[in-house]
């Protein structure tokens, strides 16, 4: 008999180290003891979403007034290049040799360190998330940045008596933005860009990430312009005797 306690002793003590384990390498909830979203190795929670009908119904929020938000480290970065404070540069961090850089892409701190008027490029820092990417900061966006932006000059075709005429807005943003052959005319202070990208995306806006606007044109010149979802600007032609009121206005805006 005491041989069998024993052994049921035993079995449910590895059981309980196995299940502890296992829940050890699983998804985790913090705040509450529902399970985390499905694609969520770590989600921080008190109440459940309770089948919210798009992102932003009122029934997705998941912390209530019992709740609170996630804290990051609050740090005082050095430079945009390196990841002091917490590794110095020493040989390792020249050499690389362990990989230290892209070992740690994705680190996420709060930064509250303002750097001075004519600091160095290096040193330039604002308050703020940033985001290590594997070689350097990154600053988050704060929501409150630039939406919009206006296209560069360019020539738009003038063709009498050939009514509509069309000038694809969006193919002369990308040619304008991209030093490649179509675009001779680039220059830039640094050989190796190849594009003027987005701050947020690090790339070229896409088509249905963009709406169009035209704010101002001649209208003793054109007359009747429109532009679809795609950046195609329609107009008619109404006189070819252009001067220096001739020109258009165009802005794109982020979506």
């Amino acid at each position: 008999m005491k041989n069998l306690k024993l052994k049921i002793k035993t079995t449910f003590t590895l059981l309980a180290i196995i299940a502890c384990s296992y829940q050890a390498h699983a998804q985790v909830t913090v705040g509450s003891n529902n399970p985390p979203a499905k694609a969520a190795l770590l989600e921080i929670k008190n109440i459940e979403p309770n089948d919210p009908a798009s992102p932003t119904d009122a029934n997705n929020i998941t912390v209530n007034d019992k709740g609170g938000g996630l804290g990051l480290p609050r740090v005082k970065l050095v430079n945009i290049n390196t990841l002091q404070p917490f590794i110095p540069t020493g040989t390792d961090w020249t050499n690389n040799t362990d990989k230290v850089k892209e070992k740690h892409a994705g680190l996420m701190v709060y930064n509250i360190y303002v750097s001075p008027d004519g600091e160095d490029a290096d040193k330039t820092f604002s308050q703020g998330i940033y985001v290590w990417d594997g070689a350097k900061w990154k600053k988050m966006m704060d929501g409150t940045a630039q939406r919009y932006f206006y296209m560069p000059s360019f020539t738009i075709k003038l063709v009498e008596n050939n009514n509509p005429q069309t000038c694809d807005l969006y193919a002369e943003y990308k040619k304008q933005f991209t030093n490649d052959s179509n675009n001779p005319l680039f220059v830039s202070s640094n050989a190796s860009l190849t594009r003027i990208p987005s701050p947020e995306k690090q790339r070229l806006y896409a088509k249905d990430e963009l709406d169009y606007a035209i704010t101002y044109y001649d209208t003793n010149i054109i007359n009747n312009v429109s532009i679809d979802e795609d950046g195609v600007m329609t107009y008619d032609v109404v006189s070819v005797n252009t001067n220096s009121n001739s020109f258009v206005n165009i802005v794109f805006i982020v979506k």
